[in-house]
């Protein structure tokens, strides 16, 4: 308590506030958490890379350590109408707070939250007790929290495609190949000329086909007349997959997602 009461508001850096997801992140980590199924074209280098430097940041998650809490709640001292004045109630009263806000992640911390506190209306003007800033503070923790598990979820899934895509080895194709020459050969057939394989072309998801059935729309609604049909179809299937109907134009993943 004697460090707390000792803490000068200015003399702690507070933490910054954690930057803002990009939409279509944002759009894939709902749909993610939805359980809408996600596809490699889904999951593009982009997006995983950011996913990745979020999922593997600790700082913003773990508990802020309580010089960080009295350093932030010190400073409401002159921005509140009754703020403890004795320095032994004052310490006690932080103490207090950092009993019970502890566990909060250290990014709640910011000047951003403390701002919020102030001007949210009539209460922000007097000094908080422990479970006013603790309901204060929840939706900014659950929002920091609910983004860092979303984005691990995505590297996961990110991971678990890679190796999907990565397949049968070479080694282990010419291991396949020399048996089944051998199983020719001793069959009396003549052997076989190199495999050739057509190439596979990828074909696009439905979300990108109704994306740019709406784009043609936007570009030339003429077309609506063959346009429009198609774009029920496409939104219809949507809804069988993701089970909810598709709202405006999807121009961008985040749309997509979102619907």
């Amino acid at each position: 308590m004697t460090t707390i009461a000792k803490i000068q508001p200015g003399a702690v850096a507070l933490p910054v506030a954690p930057a803002d997801l990009s939409a279509d992140l944002s759009a894939l980590i709902a749909a993610v958490q939805r359980g809408v199924p996600m596809t490699a074209r889904d999951l593009t280098p982009s997006l995983v890379s950011e996913a990745r430097a979020i999922a593997d940041s600790q700082a913003h998650v773990a508990p802020a350590p309580e010089i960080i809490i009295a350093a932030w709640v010190k400073k409401l001292i002159p921005l509140t109408v009754n703020p403890p004045t004795d320095p032994a109630d004052s310490a006690a009263k932080i103490s207090a707070i950092c009993e019970i806000c502890g566990d909060m992640p250290a990014a709640v911390w910011t000047p951003e939250t403390r701002k919020a506190w102030i001007t949210q209306g009539p209460q922000g003007k007097f000094w908080p007790s422990p479970a006013e800033l603790y309901a204060h503070l929840q939706p900014y923790a659950d929002k920091i929290c609910r983004n860092v598990e979303g984005c691990r979820r995505i590297v996961r899934l990110a991971e678990r495609a890679g190796k999907r895509e990565e397949g049968v080895s070479a080694e282990e194709r010419a291991a396949v190949a020399r048996q089944m020459a051998e199983w020719r050969k001793s069959m009396g057939h003549e052997d076989a000329g190199p495999e050739r394989r057509r190439p596979v072309e990828p074909q696009p998801s439905t979300s990108e086909r109704l994306a740019e059935c709406h784009r043609q729309l936007a570009a030339d609604p003429a077309q609506a007349v063959w346009l429009q049909p198609l774009i029920a179809q496409l939104e219809a299937q949507v809804v069988a997959t993701c089970g909810k109907e598709p709202q405006g134009r999807a121009h961008s993943a985040s749309q997509v997602f979102s619907r």
